[in-house]
């Protein structure tokens, strides 16, 4: 088994997820069956990893001897699962989690909320792995791009957050968080957003501010 866990060194790394369809595209010419021969027979070894279902990765050793190894981080999985793989983007932390991330709110969210394309529910909470005691997925209102990702997450924090009580601090944080937005992207996405978004981008004079 050791061409089998090297072949996806090479691809992925070591304490990288690797999911389960990914494993059968490097193989297309070979069963199921015996590509989950092969996951059993590694999993055994200890050469590979199983996080959860249909996620794997290949342990990452540590120490001067190699004896002890590192574990794979939630996070990852998360964001490979729902944000981005290398240049793709098809998602972003939306909500409360967005809030902190750009300063405008101290609350600490009880929920992970995730927007992604990979959901097509418009809202669905799963099963909470890797610490968080609640994951929320979100369909977009319009496909996640790399081009459009800030603006959605921008509009994210105009239609949920009260703007007009925000403090001090919090308005020169979304006034910088603005500025990092581009004004044409925002425009784009804006026609799939509720009304009540326009008006209070608007009102709140942070339209200006966009790049």
């Amino acid at each position: 088994m050791a061409d089998f866990v090297d072949i996806l060194i090479e691809n992925y790394g070591t304490n990288e997820p690797i999911f389960t369809e990914e494993i059968k595209g490097l193989f297309p010419d070979v069963s199921e069956v015996t590509i989950f021969n092969w996951l059993n027979t590694s999993l055994e070894d200890e050469a590979l990893r199983k996080y959860q279902r249909g996620v794997y990765y290949v342990p990452e050793k540590t120490g001067m001897l190699g004896l002890g190894e590192r574990a794979l981080s939630p996070d990852k999985v998360i964001s490979k699962k729902y944000l981005r793989n290398q240049d793709e983007v098809y998602g972003f932390r939306s909500g409360l989690n967005l809030e902190n991330e750009v300063h405008v709110s101290s609350q600490v969210p009880a929920t992970l909320e995730i927007t992604s394309n990979r959901e097509s529910a418009r809202t669905r909470n799963i099963e909470p792995f890797g610490g968080y005691r609640k994951i929320t997925l979100k369909r977009p209102r319009v496909a996640i791009t790399k081009e459009n990702v800030d603006a959605q997450r921008f509009l994210d924090v105009v239609s949920r957050v009260p703007l007009e009580a925000l403090s001090s601090l919090e308005r020169d944080s979304m006034i910088e968080f603005s500025k990092t937005v581009e004004k044409v992207r925002v425009l784009d996405c804006l026609p799939y957003y509720p009304a009540k978004t326009s008006k209070r981008l608007m009102e709140s004079g942070y339209y200006d501010v966009l790049a």
